[in-house]
């Protein structure tokens, strides 16, 4: 790990990817600064950061004050803070943090003399997609506000290293695994308690990358010279199917593998026109995504991110989809399933 002795701040550290950052840069003996909303300090995640002589910086990404105060004299700034994908999220919340607040971070770093500034965006930005390989260079065509609000906030960043040499560089993230991550709850849920199908036989592609892998990636993004201005797809070595990402919950949770269901035709109907209703007038009906991920067929390339990072995912994604069912059983997320 090549970070020097000034400070790394890393936004979003409480989060599941902010929090598996912070502590592999704690480990190496790296100066962390760790930003963090204040109703997030007591979390057993935060204290354990602080307990490894993390420095937490409290306050809101909105708060220019307090993210001029924190981005100074440090040499990176890795900004995974967002306002994410939930339900009653409004546009202009998204825009307010995903936007302007990255706008404002990106312009306090600029004039801290920040020497990289790395933004964690999201393979999203693609939009639904059930056919061909993503990489850097295919359309961008964001279904949701969030996912709009990530790729707007690629743009803020374009622009100011256009303009002023500002020295980003965007991490489109693929679908990550491992224990912490909340987003995958509901699907392990209901396929330990044997109460979910697929959506038709489950061979489309899903793109699944653990979380020690996207750590290395974000660390290379933050490294690596002569690469201001890059952006880079973080996904997996291969894709899986949702057939076998099912399949390894079931097996982690010790339940039946779930049975095929409905034909996946219809549900791609309806995700294609929603994504020509979202472009067309800013309507985003949150239902529409609730099986997204169980009927795309997303692959996705990440030559770019190898040839420039050194980036080459080595980590089992089924030990990751272990550990994060794992994880959410010994939270008491998970009943037994029913028999």
């Amino acid at each position: 790990m090549n970070f020097r002795s000034q400070p790394v701040l890393v936004t979003g550290a409480a989060g599941f990817i902010g929090n598996a950052l912070v502590r592999r840069l704690a480990a190496h003996g790296c100066s962390v600064r760790a930003f963090v909303r204040e109703e997030r300090l007591r979390s057993p995640a935060v204290t354990a950061l602080a307990e490894a002589g993390v420095t937490l910086v409290p306050g809101d990404v909105r708060d220019n004050a307090v993210i001029a105060q924190a981005v100074r004299g440090c040499a990176q700034v890795i900004h995974l803070a967002a306002q994410k994908s939930t339900p009653g999220t409004t546009p202009k919340q998204y825009y307010e943090v995903n936007v302007q607040s990255t706008r404002q971070l990106a312009e306090s770093a600029l004039a801290a003399g920040v020497q990289r500034f790395v933004f964690a965006s999201t393979l999203g930005v693609h939009g639904f997609v059930t056919k061909g390989v993503i990489d850097e260079t295919s359309p961008v065509r964001p279904n949701s506000d969030y996912r709009r609000s990530k790729w707007l906030g690629e743009e803020v960043l374009r622009a100011l290293h256009r303009d002023h040499a500002f020295p980003v560089v965007l991490a489109r993230i693929s679908s990550v695994v491992g224990p912490g991550a909340q987003w995958w709850l509901p699907l392990i849920r209901g396929i330990a308690q044997e109460r979910i199908k697929l959506i038709g036989d489950g061979h489309n592609h899903i793109d699944l990358v653990s979380i020690e892998d996207i750590v290395d990636g974000l660390l290379q993004c933050a490294n690596v010279p002569a690469i201001q201005g890059g952006c880079y797809v973080l996904g997996s070595a291969s894709p899986t199917t949702v057939r076998s990402f099912a399949n390894a919950i079931a097996i982690a949770a010790g339940a039946s593998p779930p049975a095929n269901g409905p034909p996946a035709a219809p549900y791609r109907a309806a995700l294609r026109l929603h994504a020509l209703l979202f472009r067309a007038t800013g309507i985003h009906l949150s239902v529409a995504h609730n099986r997204e991920a169980l009927v795309a067929n997303k692959v996705a390339s990440s030559v770019r991110a190898h040839a420039d990072l050194g980036y080459a995912p080595s980590h089992s994604v089924n030990d990751a989809i272990a550990a994060m069912v794992a994880h959410c059983a010994s939270n008491g997320d998970l009943r037994p399933a029913r028999r």
